[in-house]
């Protein structure tokens, strides 16, 4: 069974591929394919991260959430 993509894995293993490319220790096909996996991380966290936007504009903008006011706050 595969598991979900989750927004923490995908930065993780972007990050990973990050240290292992910046440590130099990479032959250079294998920085070519590290590089085209952390395009593609980089193209599904934003679009996470957008879609989250989004969410959050829509939940404010028909006045279902007020962010103006403190949680538990006066």
């Amino acid at each position: 069974m595969e598991e979900k993509f989750t927004f923490e894995a995908g930065m993780e293993e972007l990050e990973g591929l990050v240290a292992r490319m910046e440590s130099g220790d990479m032959k250079l096909d294998e920085s070519f394919d590290a590089y085209r996996r952390g395009v593609v991380l980089y193209r599904a966290l934003k679009k996470m991260l957008d879609e989250g936007d989004a969410k959050i504009r829509a939940l404010t903008e028909t006045g279902e959430v007020d962010l103006t006011k403190e949680v538990g706050g006066e």
